[in-house]
């Protein structure tokens, strides 16, 4: 009854503040968006007529499905698009293994190397390629697996039968059809929602940090410990509360930027939920793991550290596509709130949960590594 009279306690004191939460969470970083969006307009422009893209491709392999692989790009479609020559940007490199690898249903993948930086979208064209290739030697081998273990006489008719009626079915969506997921742009205000997202959540963190502190010197964490309860307890209803906040905070965000027409129109709302529920988890982790090591004012300068940084080398205030320093890139890619803005970023571009989901399992994975490492340091030792 003390944790739920908690939990609702804190609900009510955010909601006696929901003008000072719609002023951060939608207001401000809307108007944000607004005046960043329109100045970096004609960086996210779409090209009217592109190039092709010039490509080399490595095989290391040397087997009849990388051969199959090589001879796609030679396709009056593909030839359209891309131009295979020594002197190119981007180096598509076939594993060692790769023909082996696809026949034992292994994960095998063909890398990408940018040689010189020209533009993100030519390599998730490249990429979209590749991952339909893989996908239909996947599903080939599987139903080949299948029919082998069946006990039927013309086992090469029944498999010819059913690959061409998968190619029939496939030349409706032909790869360059598919491709047009690989154009897909984000808009200026796309790119600001997913990065101003990143700065949100360590606004978030502060204020979850903020609030326990205050509850510390108001004395409201010593009338909860004379409870029968132990710190573990304790600690685990924290988070608790700085999880179901950080959902409630980035719901607001989302919806801001939807009705206002910014971002997130037409994507998917589980994709979203998805997103948000994780996000969610990451931050309470996060700020888990502050309360359990550090003060208010030593976490406040971490968190504020940690937000510039992203601030210079996230993207959102200096456009990386725009950018050819190899330094600079280079430690973009760590940018504290990188993984946050990319979820977000290819949750609009390619509105699938595969888009998505190998980040939101490293923020689940984070996360339970920083509970972890908090709960141990609870258990030892913890001022509360």
């Amino acid at each position: 009854m003390r944790i739920k009279a908690t939990i609702i306690v804190s609900l009510k004191a955010m909601l006696s503040q929901w003008k000072q939460v719609l002023l951060m969470f939608a207001v401000f970083p809307l108007i944000i968006a607004a005046i960043m969006g329109n100045f970096q307009k004609h960086t996210f422009k779409p090209d009217i007529s592109r190039d092709k893209i010039n490509i080399s491709i490595i095989d290391k392999d040397n087997s009849k499905t990388s051969n199959n692989f090589k001879e796609l790009f030679q396709t009056k479609e593909l030839k359209q698009i891309f131009n295979v020559t020594n002197k190119s940007q981007y180096e598509i490199v076939i594993p060692k293994d790769y023909e082996k690898n696809i026949i034992s249903l292994k994960q095998s993948t063909i890398k990408v190397n940018e040689k010189k930086r020209v533009s993100r979208i030519n390599e998730l064209v490249i990429k979209n390629v590749i991952e339909q290739y893989g996908k239909s030697l996947t599903e080939s081998r599987i139903i080949s697996n299948k029919i082998n273990s069946m006990n039927v006489l013309d086992k090469e008719k029944l498999f010819s039968d059913v690959i061409n009626n998968i190619n029939k079915n496939a030349a409706v969506n032909p790869i360059k059809d598919n491709m047009i997921k690989g154009e897909r742009i984000l808009t200026s205000y796309e790119n600001q929602a997913a990065t101003m997202m990143s700065l949100m959540v360590f606004v978030i963190i502060m204020n979850c940090v903020a609030g326990y502190d205050l509850d510390k010197k108001n004395g409201s964490n010593k009338r909860l410990l004379s409870t029968p309860m132990t710190k573990c307890d304790f600690f685990n209803l924290d988070v608790l509360i700085f999880l179901i906040a950080s959902l409630i905070y980035g719901i607001i965000y989302i919806l801001a930027f939807r009705f206002a027409g910014f971002a997130f129109k037409g994507v998917s709302i589980l994709n979203i939920i998805s997103i948000l529920i994780c996000q969610s988890v990451l931050i309470a982790s996060t700020a888990g793991i502050i309360i359990a090591f550090f003060g208010k004012k030593a976490a406040n300068i971490i968190v504020v550290i940690l937000m510039y940084m992203h601030i210079i080398f996230g993207g959102g205030f200096i456009p990386l596509k725009d950018m050819d320093n190899r330094i600079f890139l280079a430690i973009s890619k760590f940018s504290p709130g990188n993984i946050i803005s990319e979820t977000y970023r290819n949750c609009i571009l390619f509105n699938s949960f595969n888009s998505i989901s190998k980040y939101l399992i490293i923020m689940i994975a984070i996360s339970l590594i920083l509970y972890l490492v908090s709960i141990l340091k609870v258990k030892i030792r913890w001022e509360v």
